[in-house]
């Protein structure tokens, strides 16, 4: 029997691209695929758009609470053995799901993951940076905990879950509005082992919106980093060592980018007040080791934390 298959559409305000998602969701070769749309609270005409495809799809009609609740509500409402999720502006090539079908058979209970290829506004393609790895299967469980993990993870659309997985790591701390994908994937890869396909199976635009995937904002991708650790170390037990070391290496790039010692330790009381005492400081040493590594490589590069 085909494994039934949930794809997860999340949306806010991309009514302009939101139909191409849904179409190829829809045009998948796979046949036992449901579609499930969330709408995060949109604010332009997605609604609409979204209206249009009747009971070809599943919806839910949100108030915006960010990507991670957005990714709850449908994760609640969907029945597939397989999980894949697509954001609203990109886009499935069309033997997608027959892929990822093919690769969670090799690995049930864990992940199936591929390249993407990056685009720009009209789908023309862009340069992508390469993932490493061949078509296979993978076990980066030792790797990832020991904080040595040569995997790095495409994004959103290019993952693919058993839901046996997801129901070990999901409900999604609502308090990550902002990298939810990477809270998914990290957590994956610490539980279980899965199966990469190196092929681009989907399209990822790249434009003004959707500017973190190609960011070069230090600040903007440590607070978006500790946030993602801060809900893995409570809610993946396993990951509490690794994710204290991330944790640390974030506030040492906001100090090294020109955040003050003092509002980074502010900001980060309510991660520090749930550790031990030697864990904390543990943190405090590494944040220091790190901040003092930084400013030794930048030399007289203007780059030297406040204090």
């Amino acid at each position: 029997m085909q494994p039934r298959v949930s794809i997860i559409v999340d949306n806010y305000n991309y009514g302009r691209f939101v139909a191409e998602a849904i179409d190829s969701a829809l045009g998948q070769t796979y046949p036992n695929c449901e579609v499930i749309v969330v709408d995060d609270g949109s604010q332009d005409d997605s609604r609409e758009v979204i209206l249009r495809f009747g009971d070809r799809i599943q919806t839910i009609f949100k108030r915006n609470g960010g990507q991670s609740s957005a990714f709850n509500a449908a994760f609640a409402m969907c029945t597939g053995d397989v999980i894949c999720f697509l954001d609203a502006d990109d886009v499935f090539l069309p033997s997608k799901i027959e892929m990822i079908v093919r690769g969670m058979a090799i690995c049930p209970q864990g992940w199936c993951f591929h390249h993407v290829q990056w685009t720009d506004r009209d789908l023309s393609p862009i340069p992508t940076p390469p993932i490493p790895l061949s078509t296979g299967r993978y076990d980066f469980r030792s790797e990832l905990l020991s904080g040595k993990c040569r995997f790095a993870p495409p994004a959103t659309s290019g993952l693919a879950f058993a839901r046996t997985l997801l129901e070990r790591i999901m409900p999604i701390p609502e308090a990550i509005t902002n990298g939810s994908d990477n809270y998914l994937k990290l957590s994956a890869l610490a539980l279980e082992p899965g199966y990469f396909i190196a092929d681009q199976y989907s399209l990822q635009r790249i434009h003004g919106q959707n500017a973190y995937t190609a960011t070069t904002d230090a600040i903007l991708r440590a607070n978006v980093d500790m946030s993602v650790v801060s809900g893995l170390r409570f809610k993946v037990p396993v990951m509490r060592s690794i994710c204290n070391r991330w944790y640390a290496d974030g506030m040492a790039r906001k100090w090294a980018a020109g955040v003050t010692i003092g509002e980074i330790y502010k900001d980060a009381q309510g991660y520090l007040t749930q550790m031990s005492f030697a864990e904390r400081l543990e943190v405090v040493a590494r944040v220091g080791y790190k901040a003092a590594r930084k400013r030794a490589l930048s030399g007289t590069t203007g780059s030297t934390p406040r204090r």
